[in-house]
């Protein structure tokens, strides 16, 4: 499951950081920031829980 979600991530954190280039016609650049703001946050929120239920303790790594 953490590859799973660390892949997810780093395929929406890429396609917000092209949308915010403004290399997509169609898609906005504030699109873009939400799209890679959402993708870092939902990453976050779910190792912390994750680390909660594993053990009760936060085992945060960067």
């Amino acid at each position: 499951m953490p590859t799973t979600l660390l892949i997810f991530s780093y395929i929406a954190k890429a396609a917000g950081f092209i949308a915010t280039l403004n290399a997509v016609p169609f898609v906005s650049p504030s699109a873009g920031v939400i799209i890679f703001f959402s993708a870092s946050l939902l990453k976050d929120t779910v190792d912390r829980i994750g680390d909660f239920l594993d053990n009760g303790k936060s085992d945060w790594r960067d």
